[in-house]
């Protein structure tokens, strides 16, 4: 929404973050990970998946921005300094901006790979020749090492071999892997038993960090939409309660949202 609008970061209206959300939701695509349809491994395209994972980045990208619009809203104490919240807000604030300017240089460097590629697309390598007379100044190939010690040397060259993919360390992009955030929830839950429940805060409390939090909101609301869950709210802002369903003394069957893939599991 930013790089698209060319807005700064700070001057982002609350409605426009809400309105810019739910119109990207509803493009989304959420129905096979609900039904349980085909995963990548089986030859689908797997989005139902991928479209949890771009709602969580959102919703990520989203609270980052009503944080920091509340922190610079919100007047400071009397002695004019912010609290720890609203400092909380404004580091999350700079992170977001070292990603958009992360992202700026993908977008760049793809441009212009994609522009070398076009202007390359013409060219064709030139078969080399070795002349004669430079041929016959070759020595002779003298063979002196046996299998095992071909062997050997294949694998100190295999490992030594660089990685077959690129490190991504460096950017402020944290991952969560959506199958164990599912199954996490899943098992503390049915570890209740019966009639238990917990609520939302305490399912998130152990968290790592926010985008942890969206993980377990999301694997909540594939739960919900299966019917493996109720929900209980007193009021508005009250403890969000959430309960496993039980049918014939036992949990009933859910899915697990995966990255890429789908499981069955049950409670347990």
């Amino acid at each position: 929404m930013i790089a698209n609008r060319r807005l700064e970061l700070t001057e982002v209206s609350l409605s426009a973050i809400t309105g810019e959300f739910i119109r990207y939701v509803r493009g989304l695509d959420f129905g096979d990970a609900v039904r349980g349809g085909p995963s990548d491994s089986d030859g689908g395209s797997g989005g139902g998946s991928d479209g949890m994972d771009e709602a969580s980045a959102f919703i990520d990208v989203a609270s980052v921005l009503i944080e920091a619009k509340s922190a610079s809203l919100l007047p400071a104490d009397v002695s004019g300094e912010h609290d720890e919240s609203s400092m909380e807000a404004l580091r999350e604030r700079d992170l977001l901006f070292a990603r958009l300017l992360q992202y700026r240089a993908y977008k760049e460097a793809s441009h212009a790979l994609r522009e070398r590629m076009a202007h390359a697309s013409g060219r064709y390598p030139h078969p080399g020749v070795v002349d004669d007379r430079i041929r016959g100044m070759l020595p002779e190939l003298d063979w002196n090492v046996g299998p095992d010690e071909l062997a050997r040397i294949a694998a100190r060259a295999i490992a030594a071999a660089p990685v077959d993919r690129v490190s991504v360390h460096q950017l402020h992009v944290p991952l969560v892997d959506l199958r164990e955030q599912s199954r996490l929830v899943m098992t503390r839950l049915v570890a209740l038993g019966e009639g238990g429940s917990s609520t939302f805060d305490e399912l998130t409390a152990d968290a790592s960090g926010r985008i942890e939090t969206v993980a377990r909101f999301l694997a909540l609301l594939a739960f919900f939409k299966q019917g493996a869950i109720q929900f209980r709210q007193d009021g508005p802002y009250s403890p969000l309660h959430v309960r496993w369903v039980w049918a014939d003394g036992a949990p009933v069957k859910a899915v697990l949202v995966a990255d890429g893939m789908i499981e069955e599991g049950e409670g347990a």
